[in-house]
C-alpha cells in the first residue's frame, strides 16, 4: 500500500506532528479485511481523498469504509495524461503507441500545482480545517506523485522543514520497490524490449527533480508557498492556527 503515517515529523519551531493523523498511501482497492477495519478503526480515518481519474476509480473502485466520508478530488486533469498517472498502458507499450521517452514527469507534477487546480486544493484543505478528532489518508494509485506533492504541500503548510518533506517523498523508492521489480518484470514477460524496460525503470522512481518542480511552480505560479496558501488553499493566518491545533503536537 506504500502506507506511512506522517506522525512524529518536527516541525522548524519545534512541535511534532501528532500520530495517527495524516496518512499517505496507494490505492485501497487492494486491501483485506482486517486492514479496512483498522483504517476505520485503529487508524481513526474519518475521511478518505481519492486524487485519481475517474477512468482509475472506476477500474479499482475504493472499498467502503464505516463511518468514513470518501471524496473524489482529482489532481490531473486526464486531458494532461498520454498514459494513466503512476499505471502504465501495457496494450500501448506493446503495440509501439507509446513510449517512456513521451512522459514527461516534472511537467505532469507542475499541472499539480496550475491555477486550474486551485478549486481542488481548497477542497484538500478544507478538509483538513474541519478533520477534528479524526485523520484524513490521501491516496493516488500507487502513492508517490499526486499523493507526494499533496503530502508536501501539507507538511510545507505545518511548517516542516523542507529537507525533511523531501525525505518524505523520496521514502516511496523503499515502499513501491517490490511493485517496481514486478512492472519491470511483467515487462520483459511480455516481450517489451530491454532498452524500453531501462527507459521505463526511472518512471517507477521519486526523484528530487520531479517534487521540485512542484515546488518551483507554486513559487512561479502564485509568487510565494505562503501566497499559494493564503490565495488557491484558504489557508491566512487564522487558518494556519486551526491547522496546527488539529495536527500538532
Amino acid at each position: 500500500m506504500n502506507f506511512r503515517d506522517l506522525g512524529g515529523m518536527a516541525t522548524s519551531d519545534g512541535y511534532i506532528i501528532k500520530p495517527r493523523k495524516l496518512y499517505r498511501c496507494a490505492a485501497l482497492g487492494a486491501t483485506d479485511a482486517n486492514e479496512r477495519a483498522l483504517l476505520a478503526g485503529y487508524y481513526n480515518v474519518g475521511t478518505v481523498i481519492d486524487l485519481r481519474t475517474g477512468l482509475e476509480r472506476n477500474s479499482n473502485p475504493d472499498p467502503d469504509l464505516p463511518g468514513v466520508t470518501h471524496l473524489e478530488v482529482p489532481l490531473m486533469p486526464v486531458s494532461a495524461l498520454s498514459i494513466t498517472l503512476e499505471d502504465y498502458n501495457w496494450q500501448e507499450l506493446l503495440r509501439g503507441t507509446w513510449s517512456p521517452d513521451l512522459y514527461d514527469a516534472c511537467a505532469l507534477y507542475r499541472k499539480m500545482v496550475s491555477p486550474t487546480m486551485a478549486p481542488r486544493w481548497h477542497q484538500i484543505f478544507q478538509v483538513l480545517l474541519e478533520a477534528g478528532d479524526q485523520a484524513v489518508l490521501w491516496h493516488c494509485t500507487n502513492g508517490k506523485d499526486r499523493t507526494g506533492v499533496v503530502a508536501a504541500v501539507v507538511l510545507l503548510a505545518l511548517g516542516i522543514p523542507e529537507e525533511t518533506v523531501l525525505a518524505d517523498y523520496m521514502d516511496s523508492n523503499s515502499g513501491l520497490a517490490d511493485y517496481r521489480a514486478k512492472i519491470l518484470q511483467d515487462a520483459r514477460d511480455r516481450g517489451v524490449e530491454p532498452s524500453m524496460t531501462h527507459r521505463m525503470g526511472p518512471l517507477l522512481e521519486a526523484r528530487y527533480e520531479h517534487i521540485a518542480a512542484a515546488i518551483e511552480a507554486i513559487d512561479g505560479n502564485f509568487g510565494d508557498f505562503a501566497g499559494f496558501l493564503e490565495d488557491v488553499c484558504g489557508v491566512g493566518l487564522a487558518e494556519e492556527d486551526t491547522l496546527r491545533s488539529i495536527f500538532l503536537q
